[in-house]
């Protein structure tokens, strides 16, 4: 009875997904949805209490729980923030959709997590196929492999491993799959690509967070961005430095204030329109986005804030089409103009009408025949490995 029943969720979080992407899943993964259980890869899970950083433990969560089109948590690390989740089932449907899996390929999945994503990639490529599975968290990579091996998953294959170098003992890979964020992506990760390989990956850029789809074509990769509305939890390990350094927010006082009206709302274009943000991030590569509550503000409302790194001698408060800006900020400000110019030359591009390039050094956005560079030079260069 609780198989049927299971079966019965899975059919209704099926028809959620597909009436969230707007189109029928493709057969394959549709059947694999269909066919791996998520309960058995989330005993619990961890739920925020409103907005504050607490949560509670949720222990042995009913179906209804699970087959939610929602991410799950269910890791912490030391300072009670996320550091593990079993992903949004809608996302990881348009990533899998993407890819293009088929039987026989061999796929590396960049981030273990529940094992839940491993287990429907081993699934669609067959036992002919075979998904490796790396992850830095050794007790993440246990409990996936005893999770898999309960369901019957052969064909998947999990190690503890720096995901940030890839895993070369099983190379070159068919597909390669990142279940977390970078800012940059490695270029191991293209390496140990086959010739015509796909890899997809959420880059976490300081103004947007978007999704790659690369193939393998020679030395670099040629793809898009596609139309996801997410963020994943970033790489760990030793590669993984923070890109967004903390301000100290009384700085504020002590710096030149002024106002500008730009007759256009900044503060939307940045919330809600990717496209707009992902060239942006082009114009002004030093710019990173921050949100603050003030003491007096109502909960839940934050103010978005433009700050200009690495020196943050900038500081601009971004309110509909007014920006407050503390420090010197001709030069960004002039770069934010122009953006505005571009985008509306360009066509308002969503973030999907972007062709997308990548080498060792370099990711490159492209609309209507015009380049745009997604990262300084000096980060482009600090993205490869030694």
């Amino acid at each position: 009875m609780n198989q049927q029943i299971s079966i019965q969720y899975r059919e209704q979080l099926v028809k959620n997904i597909e009436a969230t992407l707007g189109h029928c899943l493709t057969p394959i993964v549709r059947d694999a949805f269909l066919s791996i259980p998520r309960e058995a890869f989330v005993d619990q899970y961890y739920r925020q209490r409103g907005n504050e950083l607490a949560w509670d433990t949720i222990l042995d969560p009913s179906l209804k729980e699970i087959y939610q089109d929602h991410p799950l948590v269910t890791r912490l690390d030391a300072r009670k923030m996320p550091s593990s989740s079993s992903s949004q089932p809608s996302v990881m449907t348009a990533q899998l959709e993407a890819l293009a899996l088929a039987p026989g390929q061999r796929v590396l999945e960049i981030g273990a997590g529940t094992g839940y994503n491993a287990a429907l990639m081993g699934y669609m490529v067959e036992q002919v196929g075979m998904v490796v599975s790396v992850d830095i968290a050794e007790d993440l990579i246990q409990h996936a492999a005893e999770r898999l091996k309960h369901v019957g998953i052969t064909n998947v294959h999990a190690f503890t491993a720096d995901g940030y170098r890839g895993y070369a003992e099983y190379a070159p890979y068919d597909r390669l799959l990142a279940t977390c964020g970078v800012p940059a992506i490695p270029p191991l990760w293209l390496q140990q690509l086959r010739e015509g390989g796909i890899f997809i990956a959420n880059v976490l850029l300081p103004l947007a967070s978007i999704f790659v789809r690369v193939e393998k074509v020679g030395d670099i990769g040629i793809g898009k961005l596609l139309p996801i509305q997410a963020s994943y939890m970033r790489l760990t390990g030793p590669n993984s430095a923070d890109p967004f350094p903390r301000f100290h927010w009384k700085q504020l006082s002590t710096l030149p204030k002024q106002t500008l009206q730009l007759g256009e709302d900044l503060e939307a274009l940045l919330e809600h329109s990717s496209g707009f943000a992902i060239l942006l991030q082009s114009y002004c590569p030093t710019l990173t986005k921050r949100y603050r509550r003030q003491h007096d503000q109502q909960e839940g409302r934050f103010d978005l804030y433009l700050l200009s790194q690495p020196q943050q001698e900038t500081i601009i408060h971004v309110h509909n089409d007014c920006l407050t800006i503390y420090g010197q900020a001709e030069l960004i400000v002039s770069s934010i103009q122009a953006c505005l110019q571009a985008y509306h030359d360009l066509g308002k591009p969503r973030i999907e009408d972007y062709a997308f390039s990548l080498s060792e050094t370099s990711m490159v956005i492209n609309r209507k025949g015009r380049d745009f560079p997604l990262l300084p030079e000096h980060e482009q260069a600090s993205s490869s490995l030694k």
